[in-house]
């Protein structure tokens, strides 16, 4: 059975494709077996990297028709596959608001051959709370967030991400139980921030004094 793993924040532009991709690649490296999942509406994840073969469809017939075949595509890295983003016009989001299981579908059918003979699968989400990123949250074993070394991306962590999190805590009765959640320390450069950022977690060391 895959692990999933959901990239998530409710804030944008904190590095969720970015990082998405680059776990996705890095553990297909390490001899993983990933699928990349494209939940974002700005399919960014789709494009990152070439497909050796493209899928006649994507998430949205994924989860509109809970359809399993020929929705997985082929990256060219070995040990990589993807599910891409077929929604441009952001429709997805209402189908999922308005059926009776909307939220919570992904979860059940990523647990369904042939996902589940996958190591990891890994979704990135929109920096936008909706219908979509709970069904993509509400999918995973376990929540990363990217928070890049600011005194805004923390707080929108604490009052945007957390708080989506507790709301969502009830999907639990609906089978699918909120992962644990962990931040992603992201783009920890020598600014000062940084540095206060990386004390407060224990991470000092890592950076050079003379920064």
């Amino acid at each position: 059975m895959a692990i999933c793993i959901t990239i998530t924040s409710t804030k944008g532009g904190v590095g969720k494709t970015t990082l998405t991709a680059n776990l996705g690649a890095y553990l297909a490296d390490l001899g993983q077996t990933a699928l990349l999942v494209d939940a974002d509406p700005q399919p960014t994840l789709s494009s990152f990297f070439p497909l050796r073969y493209r899928a006649s469809g994507g998430l949205t017939r994924l989860m509109v028709e809970a359809a399993c075949e020929d929705v997985v595509s082929q990256t060219t890295l070995d040990r990589l596959d993807l599910v891409y983003s077929d929604d441009p016009d952001g429709k997805l989001r209402d189908w999922i608001r308005d059926a009776v299981d909307g939220r919570v579908r992904l979860k059940h059918l990523l647990g369904r051959p042939p996902f589940a003979q996958y190591d990891i699968i890994l979704i990135d989400t929109q920096g936008a709370v909706g219908p979509l990123q709970d069904a993509a949250v509400a999918a995973a074993d376990i929540l990363l967030s990217p928070i890049p070394p600011e005194i805004l991306s923390a707080r929108e962590f604490v009052r945007g991400t957390v708080t989506m999190l507790e709301r969502l805590r009830p999907m639990a009765f609906l089978g699918a139980p909120i992962g644990p959640l962990r931040g992603v320390l992201y783009r920890l450069d020598r600014s000062r921030d940084a540095r206060r950022f990386a004390a407060a977690l224990g991470l000092e060391p890592l950076i050079p004094a003379s920064a």
